[in-house]
């Protein structure tokens, strides 16, 4: 299997498995951002057609990867590779677009077994990706590549001056698994907060903001020509 990532900077390849799991991650919160919001796409085509493209767009890039020849490569970027990061693309692009243009449901529809199933499962995958599989890929490749895990490495020491100009000494030492440590500790903190806040969005997901009530004696609202406008029934 190729490689699917590019090797235009020599950390990409080591950090491949991270890469790939932090967008995978960034794609299940688009997905699920587009799920809470209400559609507001017009679908170009019938719903067989849109699920027939799911099964369509592999075919074609499939069908094309056999057609370019094998030795075939961009920059140590093999052709394949970018096929097959374009057929991923082309469908998170279609799973959006079907999101974003599907049918609105009535909020008072009772959810399915089945709708309550997949739900549970793409949370599930979803939490795994963010607080399991992004973090220790994270860790992984602190300790294996920029060997962060070495305790014998500092950043600075107890004994050398604050901002090596100052004339005061740090008050501690700080070595590399304590800055990797606290990266992984932003990671966490940031995901927790998008958490709470998605799910606080998915509660609210179905409310209706209603307009204030018009207060008597407040002035008409007027137009930039100064003409006053009507209010709407």
């Amino acid at each position: 299997m190729p490689n699917l990532l590019p090797d235009y900077l020599p950390w990409i390849h080591p950090a491949g498995r991270l890469i790939w799991a932090t967008l995978l991650t960034f794609a299940g919160l688009a997905i699920v951002f587009a799920l809470i919001k209400r559609p507001f796409l017009q679908r170009p085509f019938s719903n067989r057609v849109g699920i027939a493209l799911f099964f369509v767009i592999p075919v074609v890039g499939y069908i094309i990867a056999i057609l370019i020849p094998d030795d075939a490569n961009i920059s140590n970027w093999s052709l394949d590779a970018i096929i097959v990061d374009l057929v991923l693309l082309a469908l998170f692009a279609h799973t959006m677009l079907m999101i974003m243009s599907r049918k609105p449901r009535d909020p008072n529809q009772e959810t399915t077994w089945t709708e309550c199933y997949l739900g549970a499962l793409g949370v599930f995958a979803l939490m795994a990706l963010a607080y399991a599989v992004v973090p220790s890929e994270w860790l992984n490749y602190a300790n294996a590549y920029l060997q962060w895990g070495d305790s014998t490495k500092f950043i600075f020491r107890s004994t050398e001056d604050m901002l090596w100009i100052l004339p005061w000494h740090w008050p501690f030492d700080f070595n590399f698994p304590a800055l990797r440590d606290i990266v992984v500790t932003g990671i966490y903190i940031a995901l927790l907060g998008l958490n709470l806040k998605m799910w606080v969005m998915w509660q609210k997901r179905n409310e209706i903001r209603e307009a204030p009530a018009p207060v008597e004696g407040a002035p008409a609202r007027r137009s930039r020509f100064g003409r006053p406008l009507r209010a709407k029934a």
